[in-house]
């Protein structure tokens, strides 16, 4: 008989595994089609959370099927983030010119921009990607960094529907929309760079909302058919960058749809989880709350830059947090093949 421990450790690896293996089972064949799933798949990294408790679990009862599953969890773990934490390869020497591109979310409804626009300034990309452009922000961006950035297209707007891009190359509209209701119009715009025209795609998609599963489900569909609508866009495209605020995380079907055609440069070569939001919890801010306090800082990687196949991904790392908005930005250093 095993002892009244084990036991509770045998049932607890075998539920664990029961919970984790069939979200896996279930996320490759329905994607985000099952609203629990993909409910699931938003916060997948924390299921494997207890794996080292399996694990202990598997050393304590020196029972075999529990070492099989717990190898086997740490190999779909390492299968899904594990390139996320191998460095990338140098750049260094590298003799192409590199585009340096940031996106940021910079909350809508925040009321002091000018840390903001100390960050971005900071920063010294050559292209801006902004959501949730309000004019406030907007107004500061054109009086202080008009020099560093000469060309703004803003659709600044009350609350979280404005977008921006900044430019040190000139702007010009692309003649092309993306169907579908976003958060703020997607901007499709162009910009000449090393001789080449490069397409610039600034995007919201829809959140989810705390609310029953199958509204969840909705909008999770609804997303994959936002990432559907860039990817016809960039099929039809030369150079492109698509960039912004997700509101999905990397194991959704979203998420799959967009790096099946382009590359997140995140994946590419960026280091670690990269989680970009929740930020500040001050007024405005998306970051939940359990018992009126405030969920942990950074669970979720929603923000990307996605870069089409003409381009190489050279760094990608997160920008300096600004202390106002739920959001960090992310700036990635691209260069034509």
């Amino acid at each position: 008989m095993l002892p009244l421990i084990s036991r509770y450790l045998v049932a607890a690896n075998w539920a664990y595994f029961t919970l984790l293996f069939g979200w896996l089972v279930l996320s490759a064949l329905t994607g985000d089609r099952l609203a629990p799933v993909a409910l699931a798949n938003l916060l997948a990294v924390y299921l494997f959370f207890p794996l080292p408790l399996a694990l202990f679990g598997a050393w304590r009862t020196r029972r075999v099927e529990l070492w099989i599953g717990s190898l086997a969890a740490l190999f779909a773990f390492l299968w899904l983030w594990g390139g996320l934490f191998v460095p990338a390869p140098s750049a260094s020497g590298a003799s192409e010119p590199a585009l340096r591109v940031l996106t940021f979310n910079a909350l809508g409804y925040a009321a002091n921009p000018k840390p903001q626009v100390d960050m971005i300034s900071s920063q010294d990309t050559e292209v801006v990607f902004l959501q949730e452009l309000n004019p406030a922000l907007a107004a500061l961006l054109a009086s202080e960094l008009g020099e560093q950035y000469p060309y703004q297209a803003l659709d600044p707007q009350p609350g979280v529907h404005g977008m921006g891009v900044l430019s040190k190359y000139p702007l010009l509209p692309a003649g092309e929309a993306l169907s579908l209701d976003w958060v703020g119009e997607p901007q499709v715009l162009e910009m000449a760079w090393q001789g080449q025209r490069v397409t610039l795609v600034n995007f919201h998609m829809i959140p989810s909302t705390l609310g029953t599963l199958p509204i969840l489900g909705d909008q999770s569909l609804y997303r994959q058919a936002e990432a559907q609508a860039i990817v016809e866009l960039a099929r039809r495209r030369g150079p492109l960058i698509a960039a912004g605020d997700a509101n999905t995380t990397p194991t959704s079907q979203a998420y799959r749809i967009l790096a099946g055609t382009l590359q997140d440069t995140w994946a590419e070569a960026g280091f670690g989880f990269g989680h970009t939001f929740p930020g500040s919890d001050g007024p405005g801010s998306s970051r939940p709350s359990l018992a009126g306090i405030a969920v942990p800082m950074w669970l979720a990687r929603i923000d990307y830059i996605f870069a089409s196949p003409q381009w190489r991904v050279v760094n990608t790392n997160l920008a300096p947090f600004d202390g106002v908005s739920d959001h960090r930005g992310v700036v990635a250093d691209i260069v034509l093949r």
